[in-house]
């Protein structure tokens, strides 16, 4: 009996759903963190012909001028004349006119902030693959800025992405595991000029194995327990009789070991056995009152998409 329910474990599809660890933005157009992430996401925004640049040297304002970026990419600046911009960041060049500026003044201090943008861009911050400033074409939504970039990380923190509008400064919340996974289209929002998305990294992840309605990888609340996993992921299945629920646990020196709990002592109101998960936590819901666990152990041991799942 015992092979036979590893078997039907073995046939469960593991649909992995990465939930997102919690992003909280009090905005305003003009100012607070929407704004200190706005210039931090334009810091990486890669320059381009027709952008407009304003540059600025602390202590001489004769060098404190607005240049566009002509068709071949460059910038004519005082002192030192035409300088390529295009493909750099206004941090990029910073440090280059800073370094040229050198030649001519004692320790320049040069600041360089995009005033006009030519092309259309959003920005990607957090778990994206290629983080960073996007060009987007006219009607483009959020799926197709994910799929330029490629999508996100293991790590990502799906339920908890947020965007920000750039005209208004408006927060709006973003759960990507529903549109990345379930298909849900009232998600894929459209994007306009200059809008931030966030993702932030998971930090509290646990998969739940076997006899549960929604087997999947799961991202918990801080302080959360062993019940709160098994109620995320919908419950144990129908005609499920285990007693002992296994939280399988690799430590420093990368043996698994398994914290066995009694599921009938926490119904009955035995909260030492309600034990915290922690991140990595693999939890395992037989179906009968009994199970071996070295058998399930060697089973995990063989599945190396186990530990992706949980993004470690």
């Amino acid at each position: 009996m015992e092979g036979s329910r590893l078997v039907r474990w073995r046939s469960v599809p593991v649909i992995v759903g990465i939930v997102v660890g919690v992003v909280a933005l009090l905005v305003s157009p003009g100012s607070g963190p929407a704004r200190l992430v706005r210039a931090q996401a334009i810091q990486e925004y890669l320059l381009g012909p027709g952008d407009s640049l304003e540059i600025a040297v602390f202590g001489e304002p004769d060098l404190t001028r607005s240049i566009p970026i002509r068709p071949d990419g460059r910038i004519t600046f005082p002192l030192i004349g035409d300088v390529v911009a295009a493909g750099l960041t206004p941090t990029q060049l910073t440090d280059r006119l800073t370094g040229l500026l050198k030649l001519y003044l004692r320790n320049p201090q040069v600041s360089v902030s995009v005033r006009t943008f030519q092309r259309a861009h959003v920005y990607l911050l957090g778990e994206f693959t290629r983080p960073g400033a996007v060009e987007i074409q006219n009607g483009w939504t959020l799926i197709e800025v994910l799929a330029s970039v490629g999508s996100v990380t293991p790590r990502a923190a799906l339920t908890q992405a947020v965007l920000i509008r750039r005209g208004t400064g408006q927060t709006i919340s973003l759960n990507l595991d529903r549109l990345l996974h379930r298909g849900d289209r009232s998600v894929n929002v459209s994007l306009e000029p200059g809008d931030i998305v966030m993702v932030p990294v998971m930090r509290n992840r646990v998969l739940v194995l076997g006899s549960v309605r929604g087997v999947g990888a799961y991202d918990m609340e801080d302080g959360s327990r062993i019940l709160d996993a098994i109620i995320r992921a919908g419950g144990p299945a129908d005609r499920v009789t285990a007693n002992n629920i296994g939280i399988i646990r690799t430590g420093a020196d990368g043996k698994a070991t398994v914290v066995e709990v009694d599921m009938t002592k926490i119904v009955k109101g035995d909260l030492s056995q309600n034990v915290p998960v922690r991140n990595g936590d693999i939890i395992f819901v037989p179906e009968g009152p009994r199970v071996r666990w070295s058998n399930v152990l060697a089973y995990l041991a063989g599945l190396g998409f186990v530990r992706s799942f949980l993004g470690l």
